[in-house]
């Protein structure tokens, strides 16, 4: 048998195996995730560095919400990063961090604000957006939670 007829066969053998192509791959569109579990996981997001982590973590909440509904999310903002949550904040890309956290808002997400922050920078609370809530420290706000069984994650 010469090496071509070899390569035939081995590819009629995948084939019949399931192996698809990647043309093959490409047309069947995204694979929609499996469910994690049957209660939804509870997941706390930590955004203290700056803006472009704050964007960075959200469009990762909106990745992770596409792929499973039901989990469920809170951001906690402080630091560096406290101004996304601030009316008028622009996303790196100039859009307005307002847009992307009432989608998120829509869909469950809770945005918590540290006052502690918020005093250090004089920030008055009537610039925070409708959707954060004040809570008086982002740290402590993630250790309770991780003590309630949330799972944490810093983008």
């Amino acid at each position: 048998m010469n090496p071509r007829d070899r390569i035939k066969l081995l590819g009629a053998g995948l084939a019949g195996l399931g192996v698809t192509t990647r043309a093959q791959a490409q047309s069947q569109g995204p694979v929609p995730a499996k469910p994690i579990s049957s209660e939804p996981w509870k997941v706390v997001m930590q955004i203290s560095d700056s803006l472009e982590q704050a964007y960075e973590g959200l469009i990762n909440v909106q990745n992770v919400l596409e792929l499973d509904p039901k989990m469920r999310f809170i951001v906690v903002g402080y630091g560096n990063a406290i101004g996304f949550l601030l009316n008028g904040a622009k996303t790196p890309q100039g859009a307005l961090f307002e847009g992307m956290i009432g989608n998120l808002a829509n869909q469950g997400v809770q945005f918590k604000a540290c006052n502690n922050t918020l005093t250090f920078l004089n920030i008055p609370k009537d610039r925070l957006i409708l959707e954060a809530t004040i809570v008086p420290a982002g740290v402590y706000e993630l250790v309770k939670l991780q003590s309630e069984g949330w799972y944490y994650i810093k983008p």
